[in-house]
């Protein structure tokens, strides 16, 4: 995590967040985008005992930073991108118990009237894989389907 996400993370005083919101908007698009960016890693590795001290730092940064798009029209849906994230994550962690979640995982992503080929993400453990899965279903379209898998066995050659 860079120095940004740190400084955001013990904010707790309202002077403290406006003080920290003119620092960031001062250094403009850089600090920022390292914000965002420690926002998705910080989601990618999320566990249960993180969902309330997460939603409440995705709700501040709203709080303090709701016209993004204002630095660059690429965010004019991050935060609710975030937080849509972040739902579906928890809600995986939700439907699946905690016993069930060791090994490895995989997340495929395919729309079967399409032409184009599947896409897998293997190897990866529940929390990567339930973030994967989470920003597929961010703008799915009509027939596509993303499925979150459990690895029983695999065998592997290599040539």
């Amino acid at each position: 995590m860079n120095k940004w996400f740190e400084q955001f993370t013990q904010l707790s005083l309202e002077e403290e967040k406006i003080e920290f919101k003119n620092k960031l908007e001062a250094v403009g698009f850089t600090a920022m985008n390292q914000l965002i960016q420690d926002f998705y890693e910080k989601l990618k590795n999320m566990d249960e005992l993180e969902f309330d001290q997460i939603k409440k730092w995705l709700q501040w940064g709203s709080e303090l930073f709701p016209n993004l798009s204002v630095i660059s029209p690429s965010w004019e849906n991050t935060w609710q991108d975030l937080a849509k994230i972040y739902d579906v994550k928890v809600g995986y962690f939700m439907e699946i118990p905690k016993e069930q979640r060791d090994g490895e995982w995989q997340v495929l992503f395919d729309n079967p009237f399409s032409t184009e080929g599947v896409v897998c993400h293997p190897r990866k453990t529940f929390n990567e894989a339930t973030y994967l899965a989470a920003k597929y279903q961010l703008y799915m379209k009509k027939a596509e389907i993303v499925e979150l898998q459990k690895i029983q066995l695999s065998y592997m050659k290599r040539g």
